[in-house]
């Protein structure tokens, strides 16, 4: 069942234009680094599942910044995990891989689901199951924007998130390929930034992306 919370958290996805990708080798450093990205301007983060006690990292973030931050659980490989991170209080889901269940998972709980995909096959049936968007993943090992470009030929009504390989640099092209938005990982929360609790290096970061951003749309 598709309800009008999911299509908000999607379209609130959509405006931002970035979803960074938060990993980190502790829980703190993973809360410290999504609190940066709030003070930078990104109103929506997702936390990977392989961030050690990661949902007791969105139970915090759910509870301390509420309806301010757009949080979502990522790297979600079984349906367990999905009902637990929506239990901790995820708005959003987002797979690495195609996997139906857990987006019927989300779908029955009105949870907003980005289902992980990568080949023209795996593309139609994540979207056919019924996921917001289509997480192409992991986007360079195709070509990056160059594979984009050869996507929205046939399917231009899917709309396709990269993810894996997007940076500063290659963001524009990104969306200028027909990405609806982008997920960005390491580039935009360096893995040292987060290990060394570095929120100012991050925040900047995050200004650098939503202005790039803003910039690309403009044109």
């Amino acid at each position: 069942m598709v309800t009008a919370a999911m299509d908000r958290v999607y379209e609130q996805m959509r405006q931002v234009g970035v979803v960074p990708v938060v990993r980190g080798e502790r829980k703190q450093d993973a809360v410290a680094a999504v609190a940066a990205l709030l003070d930078g301007g990104i109103s929506v983060a997702e936390v990977t599942m392989t961030v050690p006690d990661a949902l007791s990292a969105i139970r915090e973030l759910a509870a301390r910044f509420g309806q301010a931050l757009l949080l979502g659980a990522g790297t979600v490989t079984d349906v367990r995990t999905c009902g637990q991170a929506i239990e901790a209080g995820c708005r959003f889901v987002v797979t690495p891989v195609v996997n139906l269940e857990i987006i019927a998972a989300c779908r029955k709980a009105g949870v907003c689901v980005i289902g992980g995909a990568l080949t023209p096959t795996e593309i139609v049936s994540t979207h056919r199951a019924g996921a917001q968007a289509v997480k192409v993943f992991p986007a360079a090992a195709l070509g990056g924007p160059d594979y984009f470009r050869l996507l929205r030929d046939p399917f231009p009504d899917i709309p396709l998130v990269p993810t894996g390989g997007v940076t500063l640099e290659t963001l524009k092209d990104f969306l200028d390929a027909g990405a609806v938005f982008v997920g960005a990982g390491s580039d935009l929360v360096s893995r040292e930034a987060v290990r060394n609790r570095d929120g100012r290096a991050i925040a900047a970061r995050a200004r650098l992306y939503l202005e790039k951003i803003r910039q690309c749309r403009g044109a």
